[in-house]
């Protein structure tokens, strides 16, 4: 293993509680009743349109696709102005992370949040320096689960496919590296316990990743 490409949200990190926050700010302009975070966070990982356009579905709002797409702007908005008060890093991120890095794998994150706000995430979380590639919904034409943004990332990492990891939390992670060819974990945490995978794909901590010679006496 040469190089660790995570998700994000609901991977490295529980987003949710902001996300929940930026998407009921949009709903009450539009007089909206509040959604609990635990609802929000079952339709988030496939980008902000489609958050927008299943928390509507949810509620059985009918809007259009041009309502969507003003609506998502909106939810981004309030998104952006804070976007990491309630978040925090699953796991043993904030130690495991550096310590692959120090180890010699390259690491990346391959998201379907826009790149510059996947950015400002990992920034506040002290990741940004280990993390040498960060691929967003906007950085490639295609979002996943489609296996461009996965490729594009282990292209950037300058490692072959073989030589490659994916960690993601949903059947959006394994369906994009199954396309991808790419080994991939499903965290326990995440809602991956949904896709039946053998024991041996499943994650209970990301220090599992470091190198035997890496790991602490």
């Amino acid at each position: 293993m040469k190089a660790v490409i995570f998700d994000l949200d609901g991977t490295l990190v529980d987003s949710a509680p902001d996300i929940a926050w930026g998407i009921n700010r949009m709903l009450a302009g539009h007089q909206l009743p509040p959604q609990d975070t635990r609802v929000v966070e079952q339709f988030i990982g496939e980008g902000a349109a489609v958050l927008v356009a299943k928390v509507y579905a949810h509620l059985g709002e009918r809007v259009d696709e041009d309502r969507v797409e003003r609506d998502t702007a909106v939810y981004l908005d309030h998104y952006r102005s804070r976007p990491v008060a309630e978040s925090r890093l699953y796991a043993d991120g904030a130690t495991a992370l550096p310590a692959l890095r120090r180890s010699g794998v390259r690491l990346g994150v391959c998201t379907n949040k826009l790149q510059s706000l996947a950015e400002v995430v990992l920034a506040h979380f002290g990741l940004r320096d280990c993390i040498e590639v960060v691929v967003g919904s906007d950085t490639t034409p295609y979002r996943k689960p489609h296996p461009a943004p996965l490729l594009h990332a282990i292209e950037r990492l300058g490692v072959d496919v073989p030589d490659a990891v994916f960690i993601g939390d949903t059947a959006i992670d394994y369906e994009c590296a199954v396309a991808a060819g790419v080994s991939c974990r499903i965290v326990d945490w995440g809602l991956g316990p949904g896709l039946n995978l053998p024991q041996r794909t499943r994650l209970r901590r990301f220090a599992d990743l470091l190198p035997t010679s890496a790991l602490p006496a």
